[in-house]
């Protein structure tokens, strides 16, 4: 009888290995966790707090409480690891803290003999996002680490110039369940009356979480040497109309609208006196996401949005100028180069999911 042949899982090469996670408590990360767990991974977590630590725990993770700071700790942490996946940005901090968290993590990696990073950044980084083709030999000019883009810049140089082979994962619009910006939001916008889009609205790049879980594994485990970037995004071509209407399916209310009125203007010359740190708003949230966690601090936000939906008239929602750029952008994002070098194979399709959530949904 022959034997059948069986195709290896991504990151099967990682299975018995000791890896560190940082950004568990995220939800990529949860997704990844789950993943490297069910392969059979070593896997401990890097944790600022506590907070979230007892459900990994569960889980079957280990974990350490170990603030991203220089010194003998976190070097120990990594030492001899097969992986480490950084996931981790504090949002509610400034660009420069946490580009000094990822640098003292970076060299801790490098002292400790880590075999391989693969680090979160994103396709923001590119000059023509969100217009244009984008692959990654796209231009990229730096600017002032204070801004989000400019953080996950000046992190990728780092990893240029550093010891460790490295895999820069370059996701677009990541989406799936637990993700705030792109499902837990549009799902409101919906249950509030709606979205207005620009006249024509663009092109959605999405990318179901599993598939950059995928592409994590995928990296970590490749036999590929070096630094190298690999833009990630999901197997349709989809546009933003048809994105915000799977969630108004989804959600069973809310409208997409298209008017010109939410057309955007030309975008600001950049401000090199934009202040360095997180507004007044995201000090508080970070001061309370310390003392209660992440998850309550989230939780107690859908619950206010939700009073406020119910009210409020419905109506749809006016995005705000950022929002309105993205929105009409068209990027043209290639993922050949994730596919031809390390087996990335984008698998989940928007308007799939969306009918399994709903099947998923009915009593």
């Amino acid at each position: 009888m022959t034997e059948k042949h069986v195709e290896p899982r991504p990151g099967d090469g990682l299975a018995g290995q000791r890896v560190i996670v940082t950004g568990a408590t995220g939800f990529i990360g949860q997704r990844l966790i789950d993943a490297l767990l069910t392969l059979g991974c070593d896997v401990t977590v890097l944790l600022r707090t506590r907070h979230g630590a007892a459900a990994l725990e569960q889980a079957g993770a280990k974990t350490l409480l170990c603030p991203l700071h220089p010194g003998p700790t976190l070097t120990q942490a990594l030492g001899g690891t097969a992986a480490l996946f950084h996931l981790a940005y504090d949002f509610r901090a400034s660009g420069a803290e946490n580009l000094a968290a990822f640098d003292a993590l970076i060299k801790a990696a490098e002292e400790g003999s880590c075999k391989r990073i693969v680090h979160l950044s994103s396709a923001v980084v590119y000059d023509s996002w969100p217009n244009g083709p984008i692959n990654e030999r796209s231009p990229i000019t730096p600017e002032g680490t204070q801004s989000y883009r400019g953080a996950k810049i000046a992190m990728e140089q780092r990893l240029l110039r550093g010891k460790c082979d490295a895999a820069i994962l370059q996701p677009t619009i990541v989406y799936g369940p637990g993700s705030a910006l792109w499902t837990n939001a549009p799902l409101a916008m919906m249950h509030r009356g709606g979205v207005i889009l620009p006249d024509p609205p663009g092109q959605c790049p999405a990318v179901h979480v599993d598939d950059v879980v995928q592409v994590a594994l995928h990296a970590a485990s490749s036999p590929q040497t070096g630094v190298d970037r690999y833009l990630i995004s999901g197997p349709d071509t989809l546009g933003w109309k048809a994105f915000f209407e799977g969630y108004a399916r989804l959600a069973g209310c809310g409208e997409v609208r298209i008017d010109s009125a939410a057309n955007p203007t030309p975008p600001p010359p950049p401000n090199n006196n934009t202040p360095a740190g997180p507004s007044l708003s995201g000090q508080i949230s970070a001061h309370l996401r310390r003392l209660v966690g992440r998850r309550r601090v989230e939780a107690a936000a859908d619950w206010v949005r939700s009073v406020q939906a119910r009210l409020t008239k419905p109506h749809p929602v006016m995005p705000d100028m950022a929002g309105r750029r993205l929105f009409a952008g068209r990027p043209e994002v290639s993922t050949q180069y994730a596919q031809n070098q390390i087996g990335y194979v984008p698998r989940v399709y928007f308007a799939e999911w969306i009918e399994n959530m709903q099947e998923q949904s009915k009593p």
